[in-house]
């Protein structure tokens, strides 16, 4: 690990934005953060969403070296925009200890983030925007005005540096493995031919730089994209604008799902990547581990059950996922559904339960897409799984 990064992650705790407990916060929260932050950083509003949210950049430092970064893009993504108020709780401290590294950034780099950049589908935390755009996928006729404004952003600084932070699906899988990806990286490419120009191999450098810091916390846990071209997808553009496109993606993390553990790592992956940019250390890295990397795949879900009674006479596998619902108190539910049923060998679950001793509850049955809150399997006439527990799992 780099002596930036075993900082950051050591004494994390300490700038730790603790007002911010799950993904899903209030925009009341948000502006209370806004308004802190403009007593600190130079903070301009962009412009507006589609329903007049504000869209703000925050900046920090006079470098001469651009560094863009932007999350949230969709709405209900948002583990990095929590890793980056935390890094601006960093950057706002006075103490000592983050002096040096703080002095080195401003010096060296102009950092401009935007980090709630689809306020619209963060209040209803859906992916896409107000006008159900997938803002990922509207890069090329940019049809809403989230996307015209990213674009016309990015356009006017020019970067030597950008930072596409997300979170994917977390029953991605490291390869055809039962391990679950944590974190997965991608340096975009920026043509069909997948071509490595130079600003898409400082890009590679970059995401060669933070599997290395975290490969020693997670072992295993670790992917990147396919590099298939999208034209219609902002990371994309940008590397073909010859901006140097990191794509920085949160998976699963078991039951946190609040991501805190990811978090914490994306929080200490960037402020090393920004320092190592600051300082140009990144520029001794090679990409072979990187391109090493497996792909994400899908062949993980949250619960397996083998042999699990479909009748008195009939069982078989049977795959359940959770499933995230928005409320309107701001809150998200979580149920259960049914995925598949049948023959699940080439799946790995999180869990993994065998089922060819246990039998339906007189009230219970197994139908696929069916969603649940509980079911209740027997084991000589007592309950022996229940669905419910595993949603206690969650972290609160």
């Amino acid at each position: 690990m780099s002596l930036m990064f075993n900082k950051a992650f050591e004494h994390y705790d300490s700038f730790r934005e603790n007002r911010l407990t799950k993904r899903r916060f209030s925009a009341a929260l948000w502006q209370e953060l806004i308004t802190e932050w403009s007593t600190h950083f130079a903070v301009r509003e962009l412009g507006k969403t589609e329903e007049g949210r504000p869209i703000h950049e925050v900046r920090y430092g006079e470098g001469p070296i651009q560094v863009i970064a932007w999350s949230q893009m969709h709405g209900d993504e948002a583990t990095a925009t929590m890793a980056l108020a935390d890094i601006f709780r960093l950057l706002s401290n006075s103490g000592q200890a983050s002096a040096e590294f703080k002095q080195k950034l401003h010096q060296n780099i102009t950092l401009r983030i935007i980090p709630h950049l689809n306020a619209d589908g963060a209040e209803r935390w859906q992916r896409e925007t107000a006008l159900g755009i997938d803002m990922n996928r509207d890069a090329t006729k940019q049809n809403s005005v989230e996307a015209r404004l990213l674009s016309a952003w990015a356009d006017e600084i020019k970067p030597a540096f950008a930072f596409n932070l997300h979170d994917q699906n977390r029953l991605y899988s490291v390869g055809n493995s039962p391990e679950q990806t944590h974190i997965a990286f991608l340096a975009t490419t920026g043509d069909d031919a997948g071509t490595w120009t130079p600003s898409r191999l400082r890009a590679g450098q970059i995401c060669q730089r933070m599997l290395r810091q975290i490969q020693p916390i997670i072992p295993g846990k670790i992917a990147k994209w396919t590099d298939e071209f999208e034209s219609r997808a902002f990371g994309d553009t940008f590397s073909s604008r010859g901006y140097g496109l990191v794509l920085l993606e949160s998976g699963g993390a078991g039951w946190d799902l609040e991501k805190h553990s990811l978090r914490k790592l994306n929080a200490c992956l960037l402020l090393d990547a920004f320092c190592a940019i600051a300082d140009g250390s990144y520029a001794a890295e090679s990409i072979t581990e990187y391109e090493a990397l497996p792909t994400n795949e899908r062949s993980i879900v949250d619960i397996k059950i083998t042999d699990a009674p479909l009748s008195a006479s009939v069982r078989a596998d049977v795959l359940f996922n959770l499933v995230e619902t928005p409320m309107t108190d701001g809150n998200i539910h979580y149920s259960w559904v049914v995925e598949n049923i049948g023959d699940m060998s080439p799946f790995y679950g999180l869990t993994e339960i065998d089922g060819k001793d246990l039998h339906l509850s007189p009230d219970s049955s197994i139908s696929l897409g069916e969603n649940y809150t509980e079911l209740v399997l027997l084991k000589d006439g007592n309950p022996s799984f229940k669905l419910s527990d595993y949603t206690h799992k969650i972290q609160s």
